[in-house]
């Protein structure tokens, strides 16, 4: 929506709506990084109270003063508020899933298949808000952070019951346990350490870089194949409604074939980058279906499951700055995605960075077979 509004509405470059989505995710990954360590070191309540109120302020603002460049200015200072917002959503994610026995991906999986309904509810949304008012485009969100920030408010004290818990109150629990007894950078070596966290980060970044296309790029690219806005927000609503399907059968199969993390994320990004692969030949609309259905089931496998991964490299003394990684990294990706995109769109073609990306994310994917994961 933000690319479009940018190039029809305010009639920008394609270019200008990459380079300002990249600036914005670039303040959504300062506010991810800041998110992490607030959330380890100042209060973890807090960081989430802050990031809501920065991103009220903005969205009030880009609903009654959407115009070029400050319109531009309100959605960077959105996205560094949701910045705090995720990774104090998922430093809290991860706090709930390590205290719980069992398979702590399940959590993880919950949490993304929560916020795909969102998606699904919002992709359907949108499409006659954008069309019926512009003002409600932006105030319609502003009042759901405002319904957030009611819930945090009033219910925040089950989540300061979950992170309070002391260490023989964990361990005497049925239903609890301790993720501290094992510290991964030890048991791993640092050296060796370290080398997962850069392949995981890597990965992270390339498979944002390439998911990114369908929320930018390709929207101007189906708007001139003659597809309308709301054609393409149903492919947001068909991605989100059919994950609610997809990942638990995913999830269930995948997690008694792989019993580490890293064979699931690998197959998954494979999978993601062969649905590019459908796009230069696409000329009707169930071509976009299919391509997005093939990433819809890569991305059920990957998305939830890199965080379940680094909550396993970390300790609750770092939690909430491990989590960060995939906040910062994501960002960057979806930054540098729409620009990068652009750029090579306009210098060569669509097809192009159709199959760069497909070529990106399987050496990514190679890649993470390479990381030493604790059983």
């Amino acid at each position: 929506m933000n690319t479009i509004f940018i190039h029809k509405n305010l009639h920008e470059s394609l270019i200008t709506a990459g380079f300002t989505l990249m600036v914005y995710s670039a303040f959504m990954m300062i506010g991810n990084a800041l998110g992490g360590v607030m959330f380890d070191r100042f209060s973890k309540r807090g960081t989430l109270y802050i990031g809501y109120a920065i991103s009220i302020v903005s969205l009030l603002g880009m609903s009654v003063h959407h115009v070029w460049p400050t319109y531009a200015i309100m959605l960077f200072i959105l996205g560094f508020g949701m910045g705090l917002i995720y990774t104090a959503v998922n430093a809290y994610t991860a706090f709930i899933a390590e205290q719980m026995s069992g398979n702590s991906r399940v959590i993880f999986n919950n949490m993304y298949l929560a916020a795909n309904i969102g998606i699904a509810i919002g992709s359907t949304a949108v499409g006659f808000i954008f069309k019926w008012s512009i003002f409600f485009t932006f105030f319609i969100p502003m009042l759901l952070f405002v319904l957030s920030a009611v819930i945090l408010i009033f219910k925040a004290s089950l989540l300061d019951h979950v992170e309070e818990q002391d260490t023989s109150r964990i361990k005497s629990s049925s239903h609890y346990e301790s993720s501290d007894t094992v510290d991964p950078r030890i048991e791993i070596g640092s050296h060796r350490f370290n080398v997962n966290m850069i392949i995981i980060c890597a990965s992270i970044f390339i498979v944002w870089l390439g998911y990114s296309q369908w929320d930018s790029n390709l929207s101007a690219y189906m708007l001139d194949q003659g597809f309308t806005t709301r054609e393409y927000g149903l492919v947001f609503t068909i991605n989100a409604a059919s994950l609610l399907i997809i990942q638990p059968v995913m999830n269930r199969v995948i997690s008694r074939i792989f019993k580490l993390l890293k064979y699931q994320i690998f197959l998954g990004t494979v999978i993601m980058g062969s649905s590019f692969l459908l796009l230069p030949s696409a000329k009707t609309y169930t071509s976009y279906v299919i391509s997005m259905l093939v990433l819809t089931v890569g991305e059920s496998m990957v998305f939830p499951t890199i965080p379940a991964l680094l909550s396993k490299m970390s300790t609750n003394k770092n939690r909430g700055t491990f989590q960060s990684f995939y906040s910062i990294f994501g960002s960057l990706g979806r930054a540098i995605g729409p620009y990068a995109g652009s750029i090579i769109i306009t210098a060569l073609s669509f097809s192009t960075l159709f199959v760069g990306i497909t070529i990106t994310m399987i050496l990514v994917a190679i890649a993470m077979i390479g990381v030493k994961e604790l059983v």
